[in-house]
């Protein structure tokens, strides 16, 4: 199959609230059916770009609260669908990424990112629950949502001069998708048509 898209995501644990930060997601994948071909299990090779963004809150030249993070992957998504009636598929299963690049803009690009002092780990291991709708012949639409299981990086903040503390951050994205499926329905005979 060939895979194309975009996605909202965040970084829980950034202290920025919401999903404001969009990236491109695509790339292609396999299908191993099996019980009646009801049953399916799947494999990617995806670029993916995840991250999180606030614009910034205060006209100043140092702390502006503005943020940009950037993260690109190269991911392998692993998954188990069900189809019901040749038109929905439900999935769920893992993934596996691994960092390309990272950058990271602190107040408006006024201040050193974090990055400099603490990179953002090689490895994302994290789920993924998946549904796919027909749309039209090969074509699909399919939504998704995954999230890390293990910290991508631990950040330290300093709210005050005079306190801090630590978070965990994990990646986080919504994803949507259109998906082409090539040779779908072959051994079925009427699937696919």
């Amino acid at each position: 199959m060939v895979i194309a898209g975009g996605s909202l995501t965040q970084v829980e644990g950034d202290e920025i609230k919401g999903w404001s930060q969009f990236g491109f997601t695509g790339g292609l994948g396999a299908i191993i059916p099996f019980g009646k071909d009801k049953w399916g299990v799947n494999i990617e090779t995806l670029f993916s770009q995840k991250g999180s963004f606030q614009k910034k809150q205060f006209d100043s030249d140092s702390l502006t609260n503005g943020y940009r993070l950037r993260l690109n992957y190269f991911e392998v998504p692993l998954y188990l669908t069900y189809t019901d009636k040749d038109i929905v598929s439900f999935g769920l299963g893992g993934y596996w990424g691994r960092l390309v690049s990272a950058r990271e803009q602190e107040h408006s690009g006024y201040q050193d990112p974090y990055i400099d002092t603490v990179k953002f780990n090689d490895n994302d291991f994290g789920f993924l629950v998946d549904a796919k709708v027909r749309i039209w012949r090969h074509f699909h639409v399919n939504v998704r949502y995954s999230q890390s299981l293990s910290p991508i990086r631990e950040r330290v903040f300093f709210p005050n001069s005079s306190s801090e503390f630590s978070r965990k951050q994990f990646n986080q994205a919504l994803t949507l998708r259109f998906v082409y499926i090539f040779n779908e329905g072959k051994k079925g005979g009427e699937q696919g048509r």
